[in-house]
């Protein structure tokens, strides 16, 4: 049986299983308190689902986060990604992953960063934010810190911070 998988946008009532999903994935509810925060401080800039036959499978968030010292386009942060873990390895975070990329370069986004396992996010086009001189404000995360960088935004040193829901996990 072929299943058919949907990337959309999420909806309110979708926020039950969003929430369900990514406590699966991560084995814990910090995640999902996070993303619960963040909708109610209006903090995500696009916010996705990956469905597949009416059932939620896949999340996937993207928010605002600042740029010392500042861009002239927004800065977005991919956190948390999620997929259910009986549909884990079968490509929906690729999916979720492409398709948010491609709607955040569409709606004017000028650099995406993402704190992940650097060989996993390099296929995405996401490099170390070192190469361009742009850090992590909250840490040195190494390689893990990565961008994408749709805007050319020089080599002038900036430091990244996601909005401040993340500092309290």
């Amino acid at each position: 049986m072929s299943r058919r998988l949907t990337i959309r946008e999420s909806t309110q009532g979708d926020h039950g299983r969003i929430l369900a999903v990514i406590e699966a994935a991560f084995g814990q509810d910090d995640e999902a308190r996070l993303v619960k925060a963040m909708w109610a401080e209006d903090a995500m800039a696009l916010d996705l689902v990956a469905e597949e036959d009416g059932e939620i499978v896949g999340h996937c968030a993207f928010s605002l986060v600042t740029a010392d010292p500042p861009l002239k386009g927004a800065a977005l942060g991919l956190a948390p990604l999620s997929v259910a873990p009986s549909r884990q390895k079968s490509g929906i975070g690729s999916a979720l992953i492409d398709t948010g990329l491609d709607i955040c370069k569409t709606r004017g986004a000028s650099l995406m960063v993402v704190v992940g396992e650097p060989a996993y996010y390099a296929r995405f086009g996401f490099r170390p934010g070192a190469e361009q001189n742009i850090a992590w404000g909250a840490m040195d995360a190494g390689e893990a810190f990565q961008i994408i960088d749709w805007a050319g935004v020089g080599d002038a040193p900036r430091k990244i911070n996601y909005h401040p829901l993340f500092a309290a996990m």
